[in-house]
Parts: structure tokens; C-alpha cells; sequence
């Protein structure tokens, strides 16, 4: 198995974009892929814990193979991950990413969920430049502070 250990966000996001725009790996369980992962490949790939994976999974957001005891994710299931892990990042709630994975899975089925979660792409794009402008703020004071707290009286 390649691992994508450390991926760099943008390089993610750019397969985040493909998969919403129809042009990586498409969702629902009709696809069949002989790539199997096991729960500690995930894990560390996208550099989370266990717990966190079996609670996607039992948040219905993941939808592992079992294996007698082990858990075995197909490329359907680490697509679906790449948007969980895209969606916390940029502040959706579990419902929201619930919203995400479906029209991934969906396409271009449902437009008004589409429209719906492009709506809420725009809204969330504010919310973040908002705070972006307010950390940038905060690095400038907290800069001009320890320059003058590392000025030393002639």
C-alpha cells in the first residue's frame, strides 16, 4: 500500500475538489476496489487516533468490512475520510460532513443539496477569512510586543 503519510492540506484539498467535482474516485457502494486498509493504516495516514476512526464509524460515517475482529476500509471508505478529515478542518459539524459525503455520493442526483452545501462553502469561507484577519491581527501585536520587550535601555 502507498501511504500518503504527512500529505501536505493543499495537496488534500486538491483531491477534496476532484472528489466533489466528479473527477477522482466516485462514492456509493456499488464500486468495487481490490485496496484494502486496515484501521491503523488510516490512522496514521491521515494522522488520527483509533477512537476517532470508530467513532466516524459509528457516527454512520464510515463503513468498514469486518474481518472476524478487524476492520477493513475499501478506497470508497478512505475517499469518505478524506472529506471528514476536509470538513472538521474547515469547521462543519459531523451532521455537515454528513452533508458533504452525500453528495459525493449522490453527484450530481440531488442539485439542491448541492446547492445547499455550495451555499455553505461560501458562508464558511467568510467565517474563516473573519478569523484569519483576527489571528493575523493577533501575530502583529504579539510581534510589536516582544520587539519592545526585547529592546534594552542605551
Amino acid at each position: 500500500m502507498i501511504k500518503q503519510k504527512n500529505v501536505p492540506a493543499a495537496a488534500m484539498d486538491m483531491v477534496v475538489v476532484d472528489l466533489l467535482a466528479g473527477r477522482g474516485s466516485h462514492g456509493g457502494r456499488n464500486r468495487q476496489s481490490g485496496q484494502l486498509y486496515r484501521i491503523g493504516d488510516l490512522a496514521e495516514e491521515f494522522d488520527l487516533t483509533l477512537r476517532t476512526l470508530r467513532f466516524y464509524e459509528d457516527k454512520g460515517l464510515l463503513s468498514p468490512r469486518r474481518a472476524g475482529v478487524t476492520r477493513l476500509y475499501d478506497q470508497n471508505d478512505h475517499a469518505r475520510l478524506r472529506l471528514i478529515v476536509f470538513g472538521r478542518r474547515i469547521g462543519f459539524t459531523l451532521r455537515e460532513v454528513g452533508q458533504l459525503i452525500g453528495v459525493w455520493e449522490d453527484g450530481a442526483a440531488d442539485t439542491a443539496q448541492a446547492d445547499a452545501l455550495r451555499d455553505r462553502f461560501r458562508e464558511k469561507l467568510v467565517d474563516l477569512e473573519k478569523k484569519k484577519d483576527a489571528i493575523d491581527r493577533s501575530v502583529e501585536e504579539l510581534r510589536t510586543i516582544l520587539a519592545r520587550m526585547e529592546m534594552k535601555p542605551v
